[in-house]
């Protein structure tokens, strides 16, 4: 994390927002379900989550160096940078965030074993990497630049820049869009919360829960779940991604698409951050919709 790209999709918040809003959707019988996977996952691995900052486990093992190199690829996928590139035969195989979602799927669904996967984990993974697809840059690739790490930003402002300079990139902008605004010519922070895990100590991320709770409930009443197209399939929801991060998150760059550096203005603040906060409200949804179908009946 001290030297590499910061290939997270949504930051811990961003992803806590996401597992808030599909617990609150899931019946109970699927809250039960996941609240005994939870605490059957917290024994196995000495660890204390609770379903909503559970989707931030993958990321939390990344920052303590401990993420295997069997995960690392899961969190995205490079599709061709064409306005409706599709995954093609073969997109499906690992390793990417397509594949490791439909992975855990199975694997969730009892039709295959995993000797390094049990079910429990495969959820904790599953809503993360549902998550992860819902981020634009996690879909779409331009010449190579790792879903914007190498497009550099010169008006992002940030205090964690402050420990990690080389994070002023378009694809961390993205990450945390769905909370920036423009503050005197810079794309600032809406909301900076004292606990976001500047320390890198990010296991549990207990503080956040209130704020994530809150911010959930303003999101689905900015963004109506019945105003947002949810259900698909994880194809369908890479696909959806790739064309929002080539529409929005390169061709309406400020100055065209190839510039490098780039001066971010209001006008693609504001959109990115709409088009952010609909698909964590998305995903949110989605999430529940696969969980609700998976555990439809106590098991």
């Amino acid at each position: 994390m001290l030297t590499a790209s910061p290939l997270l999709a949504w930051d811990p918040v961003g992803h806590m927002l996401t597992a808030q809003i599909a617990y609150d959707r899931l019946t109970p019988a699927a809250q039960t379900a996941v609240n005994q996977t939870i605490a059957a996952f917290n024994q196995k691995n000495g660890t204390t989550y609770t379903f909503v900052n559970a989707a931030c486990w993958m990321d939390d093992l990344r920052s303590k160096g401990k993420e295997t190199a069997r995960y690392s690829p899961w969190h995205y996928l490079n599709l061709p940078y064409l306005p409706d590139s599709d995954p093609q035969p073969g997109s499906g195989t690992p390793p990417n965030v397509l594949w490791g979602m439909e992975h855990c799927l199975r694997i969730l669904k009892g039709q295959i074993p995993d000797a390094e996967i049990d079910q429990t984990q495969a959820m904790v993974l599953l809503i993360h990497l549902i998550g992860d697809c819902h981020q634009p840059l996690h879909a779409t690739n331009r010449q190579g630049d790792a879903g914007g790490n190498k497009v550099k930003l010169t008006n992002l402002k940030d205090t964690l820049l402050e420990i990690f300079p080389h994070y002023s990139n378009l694809h961390f902008f993205w990450d945390s869009s769905y909370r920036r605004t423009v503050q005197d010519g810079f794309a600032g922070e809406a909301y900076a919360p004292a606990f976001y895990p500047y320390s890198r100590a990010l296991e549990g991320h207990t503080a956040a829960l209130p704020l994530v709770a809150a911010r959930a409930a303003e999101l689905l009443k900015t963004h109506p779940p019945e105003s947002l197209e949810t259900g698909g399939s994880p194809t369908q929801w890479v696909k959806e991604s790739h064309r929002l991060g080539y529409d929005f998150g390169y061709q309406k760059l400020p100055g065209g698409e190839a510039v490098n550096p780039v001066t971010l203005d209001a006008a693609y603040v504001n959109a990115a951050r709409e088009v952010s906060e609909k698909r964590i409200v998305q995903a949110g949804c989605r999430i529940a919709e696969t969980l609700n179908a998976i555990y439809s009946t106590t098991r």
